[in-house]
């Protein structure tokens, strides 16, 4: 019996039912990745991965996230808020000099209320910058300036030199590095520190704490240390051969896998491996309802080219990706590309497009289409000696191809190299905000309307409507609701979620219902369909 499971297990890995979970790195105890069976149906050159979520600590420690995934934090000395740099508003003043120079002027704080506004400027003038002169109004609270001089780059800090109450003191001036506070536009800050991204636990019989304490106890705090020889770090290493984490990205499992999936299931260059499922990252500030959340769900493809064709697949993938996002809006002109400046590069990214939606507070991104190089395979394969070279024989290749870089096809054939990647990575939270907010349209009461209330409706699309069809039978007689029963049955066969709506409201009450939810088709007896959708029906119905 035991030889036959093994048997079966065997023949799950070499067919693409289950592999071990980071194998290369020698396997994850009780760990397993799900193979490409059964995961993509409608193209040849995709396949599908679900791998585990946890991570052990040497696969996030070679793709660079255990050193470089991370943001800076700031706290504001007043409140203790802490927040990104880099997404924080600059400093405002309320007056400029004749040439248009911040160079003088007062900076506004924004106090929660009237109290708390005098307690601020009790603390700055005793504690944080004492003897400045400010002034208090309401909940706002106002610093005297005397002289600005912004920062000259991202990596220097300017100055902010305060008016004194008393003449005679000397002033009083601050670093400014080029942001204030988002919630209280307050220049006293700390200064900025990495903060990794990645959520750290165990996978060990034995409580890690103890292994702590014991590594605690045992340094002697007499001992004159080096850098390197910090309790901390001892800790660290004590625990690392448990330590593993929760996956920031779902692309770290792909890349692992690539000889596994190339060998199963015959994969040849340029093909791509996609993954849908939970990632996790301890973001500094949670905002907006589900766009910034330390858990979302996440949809990303890593598509394997050849390095003389990168080019052309990485345009084709921008491309391919944002007319996705235009088909399904109601409002196109409220997306847009972005390509990032090479100072907002990932530490692995050739190139990276964002697609962005105009969310009610601002632009911001919905998915990402980056050329990664073959910076993970190549990481991956130093760590752990793996194989993921492409050997191929070259095609003839014209002068003239648009697709190919010249420059980069080798001299001789069969071509031994290792893929280049084009990744799109889009957080599935982030679109169904996205197109929720894009759908969202609110109609004026009647006049005749004693309520006065708008009437809300979704112009979802109908390919992204959960509820596809509803059949509204106009009343309760047994024979009618078996004939509604009949309709929606029929139409579910035909791949399109229907459902049947109770007759006990009133018609008028249950249209308003699927006006709320985006339902695109209403069968009401004498079929009423939504404007735009008779062709996605018709297409469905043909199928």
């Amino acid at each position: 019996m035991a030889q036959k499971f093994r048997a079966l297990l065997d023949l799950c890995k070499r067919r693409g039912f289950l592999y071990q979970s980071a194998e290369i790195y020698g396997g994850l105890r009780g760990a397993y990745d799900y193979g490409p069976l059964g995961h993509v149906y409608f193209r040849d050159d995709v396949v599908g991965l679900d791998t585990s979520i946890i991570t052990p600590h040497p696969v996030l420690k070679a793709s660079g996230h255990v050193d470089e995934f991370s943001d800076l934090l700031v706290d504001c000395m007043l409140t203790r808020e802490r927040f990104r740099p880099d997404k924080a508003p600059t400093l405002d003043f309320t007056a400029t000099d004749s040439s248009g120079c911040k160079t003088s002027g007062k900076i506004l704080m924004l106090a929660p209320d009237k109290l708390t506004a005098k307690q601020w400027q009790q603390l700055i003038t005793d504690q944080i910058a004492p003897g400045i002169k400010t002034t208090v109004e309401g909940k706002k609270l106002w610093l005297h300036v005397a002289s600005y001089a912004p920062p000259l780059s991202e990596h220097q800090a300017g100055n902010i030199v305060f008016s004194m109450i008393n003449s005679t003191v000397p002033s009083h001036s601050i670093p400014y590095h080029g942001y204030v506070s988002p919630e209280t536009q307050s220049p006293f800050l700390t200064p900025s520190r990495p903060f990794n991204l990645m959520f750290k636990t165990f996978l060990d019989p034995i409580d890690p704490v103890e292994r702590i304490i014991q590594t605690t106890q045992q340094h002697d705090p007499t001992q004159q240390e080096t850098p390197s020889q910090t309790v901390r770090e001892k800790v660290d290493e004590v625990l690392r051969p448990s330590t593993v984490y929760l996956r920031p990205e779902t692309a770290q499992g792909v890349f692992i896998n690539f000889e596994q999936v190339t060998r199963t299931m015959k994969m040849k260059v340029p093909f791509g491996i996609a993954q849908v499922g939970k990632s996790f990252r301890n973001e500094i500030r949670l905002e907006h309802g589900i766009f910034r959340t330390p858990e979302f769900e996440q949809m990303e493809l890593e598509y394997f080219v050849s390095p003389w064709t990168s080019g052309y697949w990485y345009d084709h993938w921008r491309k391919l990706r944002y007319n996705w996002w235009l088909t399904h809006a109601c409002h196109p002109d409220d997306f847009r590309q972005r390509d990032h400046q090479a100072n907002e590069m990932a530490h692995y990214a050739v190139g990276c497009t964002d697609v962005e939606f105009k969310y009610p507070w601002g632009w911001g991104e919905v998915e990402g289409v980056a050329h990664r190089g073959n910076y993970d395979l190549t990481q991956h394969m130093k760590t752990t000696g793996a194989k993921f070279e492409v050997i191929e024989d070259l095609p003839r290749i014209e002068d003239e191809d648009a697709t190919v870089d010249m420059s980069m096809v080798p001299k001789e054939s069969p071509a031994k190299y290792i893929p280049h990647v084009i990744e799109s990575s889009c957080g599935l939270n982030r679109a169904m905000l996205a197109f929720l907010c894009d759908a969202f349209h609110q109609i004026p009461a009647a006049e005749d309307d004693k309520n006065g209330q708008p009437r809300n409706i979704l112009k979802l699309h109908p390919q992204l409507a959960p509820v596809k069809c509803a059949v509204l039978p106009l009343t309760g007689k047994p024979e009618f609701l078996s004939l509604a029963q009949k309709v929606a049955q029929s139409i579910r066969k035909r791949g399109l979620y229907t459902v049947i709506e109770s007759q006990k409201l009133r018609i008028g009450k249950r249209y308003y219902r699927h006006d709320e939810i985006g339902t695109p088709c209403l069968d009401d007896g004498s079929v009423t369909i939504r404007e735009h959708v008779q062709q996605y029906i018709d297409n469905k119905l043909l199928e």
